[in-house]
């Protein structure tokens, strides 16, 4: 194994459709010896430390032996050292052998893999190619891989590489290049990726986010595909909120879930050329394995646009879907959950319909003898919406560590306060503070978007971790975390996030699939895979522009801000969701 070459590069502005980008991609070859530093080489310039640089990615590696394919695959005669933008161009080190963790001695410096290359857009343009270039670097395989300096010392163009320590536990670059692109939802290959020794620590919180993600999706599995239960009962709770039981067509038990997931519902409504895709919360503790429960509002119109049609499912379970009807069901799933073995004292606060994941905790907390210390808190307009005042009462009344606070923002005239309500308002930070006792809690929220925005906002303002925040969103999360006291994220989303907006659709026009959109996935990308497209991907962090389409209409709003824009009448939709409620996009 031996280093041919090191290279380096000062930062250049290069022209690029209509607008200037710099990038530190255009490496030559350095004669004699360089200081190798914790960070990067001496006299090379790294222009955004978020795809080069840092201690993760402080020097990037590139075999010698992909320069034959790259020049075949081109129709090149020749590449000079530095072509693929490395710092090192290196011999006998390729990816197939290399893993993760393994230590290399170069002359005086100590060096450590930790992760393969993503490639960007910039590559393309080193290369000399078109946009669709990363993708094919990609696919090939052939990506290199970076070091960490463990020991900084001098190296230079000759030097042997001798292999320190490698841990066989670790995988090869390759295998994580195939999990990565073929593999990243399948729990065992992301877990043994997350097994090598010293991975990465962005790989390590990307890698644990597909993971659980993966996890959520199958836990518990319950069946493939889509499964006919039958609406046994309907039973309304409220003048707007109808809850549906469904008992299973074929007999069989209906697997355990866990408080707080959904149901995905393919409906046939009568007038629609095809079927209608709807998620719903389960409103009901696991602990009935005969039937499940959902408790679904009735949409109206759009109260700013009272010309549009009121909501499509919903008026159809309502009012057309009788006892006896089948419902195609795909099983229980959804990462806004309750743990039910833990005990940290907890504050279920929701408004409106965001009700119905709470019912699920707290019937859960009840009916498994918890002693944990449990507020339900719970905004509404008046008695005529408020869905199961009477179990929730019952359940506080029967239950000395449950506490319930309702609060009315427009109490009718027969609705009584301290029966059928505690006070009069909305439920916002001043209220918490004043009903809650001093405790450690965990706080779970569920509700409409200037609900969830103030009470989000002003929890972490009033110095609650963030960590102790999890969420159930009507919206947008961009929309939640505007003037939030703090950056960082561990809230979580569920797809019943949209589920009774029912007005968003994302439209892939070449493709021809139209679907509702699912604010459990965190871009457009993440829907168009669960959709069974496969778009072109690279970094999924706004970065290559390898996803890069035409947004044929609607508008879109980024999650993450790409590193450079896309080009006029384009989206990165790996880092997109839709802000109009129709977004078309070319794929």
């Amino acid at each position: 194994m031996k280093l041919l070459s090191v290279n380096a590069s000062t930062i250049k502005e290069i022209p690029y459709k209509g607008k200037t980008v710099t990038s530190g991609i255009f490496k030559e070859p350095v004669a004699g010896r360089v200081m190798v530093r914790r960070l990067n080489i001496d006299g090379d310039d790294q222009a955004d430390r978020r795809v080069h640089g840092g201690f993760d990615m402080a020097v990037y590696a590139y075999p010698f032996e992909h320069y034959a394919y790259w020049r075949n695959e081109l129709g090149r005669e020749t590449f000079p050292y530095g072509q693929f933008g490395e710092n090192l161009t290196v011999a006998g080190l390729c990816e197939d052998s290399v893993r993760v963790g393994d230590i290399f001695r170069v002359s005086e410096a100590l060096l450590q893999v930790t992760q393969p290359r993503i490639p960007c857009y910039k590559l393309a343009i080193r290369m000399e190619q078109g946009p669709d270039f990363p993708a094919r670097f990609q696919q090939s395989g052939r990506m290199g891989f970076y070091f960490r300096v463990l020991e900084e010392g001098e190296i230079g163009a000759g030097d042997p590489i001798e292999l320190a320590e490698s841990d066989e536990g670790s995988v090869t670059i390759a295998e994580f290049i195939r999990v990565y692109l073929h593999d990243s939802h399948d729990p065992p290959s992301l877990r043994r990726v997350l097994a090598s020794r010293d991975l990465g620590e962005a790989w390590r919180v990307y890698l644990e986010k597909m993971l659980d993600n993966a996890e959520t999706v199958m836990r518990p599995s319950g069946w493939e595909g889509f499964r006919t239960l039958l609406v046994d009962h309907k039973v309304p709770e409220s003048e707007t909120i109808t809850s549906l039981y469904l008992t299973p067509q074929d007999g069989k038990p209906l697997p355990p879930y866990l408080p707080g997931q959904y149901l995905t519902f393919r409906l046939a409504i009568p007038g629609q050329s095809r079927p209608v895709t709807r998620t719903y919360t389960l409103s009901d503790s696991p602990n009935h394995p005969d039937y499940y429960r959902v408790s679904i509002k009735r949409e109206p119109a759009p109260a700013d646009r009272p010309d549009l049609p009121p909501g499509l499912s919903s008026n159809y379970l309502h009012d057309q879907v009788e006892l006896g009807t089948g419902l195609c069901v795909k099983a229980p799933q959804g990462k806004f959950t309750l743990d039910p073995n833990d005990e940290t004292p907890v504050v279920l606060v929701s408004g409106g319909v965001g009700l119905t994941p709470m019912i699920s905790m707290l019937n859960t907390i009840v009916e498994t003898g918890s002693r944990r210390p449990t507020w339900f808190i719970h905004g509404t307009r008046n008695g005529r919406e408020h869905a199961m005042g009477r179990h929730v009462r019952r359940m506080a009344a029967e239950n000395d560590n449950v506490h319930v606070h309702i609060a009315y923002s427009q109490p009718r005239p027969e609705d009584v306060e301290g029966r059928d309500y505690d006070s009069q308002g909305r439920v916002n930070i001043e209220l918490l503070k004043r009903v809650l006792t001093p405790a450690a809690y965990d706080f779970y929220l569920c509700g409409p978007t200037p609900f969830m925005k103030s009470l989000y906002n002003g929890l972490l303002a009033w110095g609650i971790p963030e960590t102790r925040v999890y969420y159930e969103f009507f919206g947008p999360a961009s929309a939640l975390k505007e003037g939030a006291g703090r950056p960082g994220e561990r809230a979580v989303m569920a797809a019943t996030a949209l589920a009774n907006n029912e007005h968003a659709e994302v439209s892939f026009a070449r493709s021809g699939l139209t679907a509702k959109w699912d604010a459990s996935f965190e871009s457009i990308l993440d829907f168009a895979e669960a959709q069974g497209l496969r778009p072109d991907f690279s970094c999924r962090m706004g970065i290559c522009h390898t996803c890069m389409c035409r947004l044929i209409d609607g508008e879109v709003e980024y999650v993450i801000e790409p590193v450079d824009m896309p080009d006029p009448g384009c989206v990165l939709i790996c880092c997109a969701q839709p802000k109009t409620q129709v977004v078309v996009v070319d794929v």
